[in-house]
């Protein structure tokens, strides 16, 4: 019998993040239970996918997936690791199980830790509040969370490492399929300096569906979120969303009223899920209280 640990990584392997059954049946009766019934019982039999599921994890080789993960230089971690971010168990689906690229002991850190996001293509005075920010945070002792996007992302981890913090890129697709593949060489530096964090195996090319659950663990893995700028809708609206499920703080930072690229964040403050901030020790005041708690 497989220990708990591998199955979880046969079903993290063929079982998509926007899959709501599996993952509810996982989170509800347990990796194991749910592994016995699909293997030595028909329980879900009456349940689409069923047989598909079945076949997969009879052909899947725990072998091969672990030689996978070395062979991309990542390791699997799960909630039976020491080291796993229980900030992730506030999600209503949190995940099977995540694969890491880097230096993990900056999981140790995550107490203190902030989430910059924003629009891929921010205006210069977008990335100027990305670069204060994140060098800011790297003074206050907060890791660096974002997504490894163009414009505010890039910014958020290039300032972090800059200033010799640590930072974390959550990234949508599989660390053999890095994307964008033009920030190569920025995920290289993270490698190094920080962590890389992917909810797929190495092989998964990004698509666009695994943006958007990409997004609830940038939200969950930080004390807080802030916008830096965004359009009215976009995926950074979506991550300010999810971090405000999770009670997380939510902070977006203004802009022109007559700006596309501030419509987003004005949007999240008007709807009171975002407050306004304008510095770092801004945010700080309502975070530092709660992280003491």
């Amino acid at each position: 019998m497989l220990d708990e640990k591998a199955i979880k990584l046969l079903f993290f392997a063929i079982v998509e993040p926007t899959n709501q059954f599996w993952i509810s049946e996982i989170n509800s009766h347990g990796v194991v239970k749910v592994y016995e019934r699909l293997t030595q019982k028909n329980y879900y039999e009456k349940i689409t996918g069923y047989l598909k599921i079945k076949e997969q994890l009879a052909s899947l080789q725990i072998s091969k997936l672990q030689a996978d993960l070395l062979a991309a230089n990542s390791s699997f971690i799960t909630s039976e690791d020491n080291d796993w971010p229980s900030q992730l168990n506030d999600l209503a689906a949190p995940p099977v199980g995540l694969v890491i690229r880097g230096n993990r002991k900056v999981l140790q850190n995550l107490t203190n830790s902030i989430s910059i996001v924003g629009s891929r293509k921010p205006t210069n005075y977008g990335l100027q509040v990305a670069r204060k920010l994140a060098t800011d945070s790297v003074a206050a002792q907060l890791v660096v969370v974002s997504g490894g996007a163009y414009g505010i992302d890039t910014q958020a981890h290039s300032a972090t490492l800059e200033a010799k913090g640590e930072t974390i890129s959550v990234l949508a697709g599989g660390f053999n399929k890095l994307y964008p593949v033009e920030n190569k060489k920025l995920f290289d530096q993270i490698n190094q300096q920080g962590l890389l964090i992917s909810e797929a195996m190495p092989d998964t090319p990004t698509a666009p569906a695994l943006f958007l659950i990409r997004n609830r663990l940038i939200a969950a893995l930080s004390s807080a979120t802030v916008v830096v700028e965004a359009e009215y809708v976009s995926g950074s609206i979506r991550t300010a969303r999810d971090a405000a499920e999770i009670f997380r703080p939510v902070f977006a930072i203004p802009g022109q009223i007559d700006s596309p690229l501030s419509a987003g964040c004005h949007r999240l403050i008007a709807d009171r899920v975002a407050d306004i901030a304008t510095t770092l020790a801004e945010i700080l005041q309502v975070i530092r209280p709660l992280q003491s708690q």
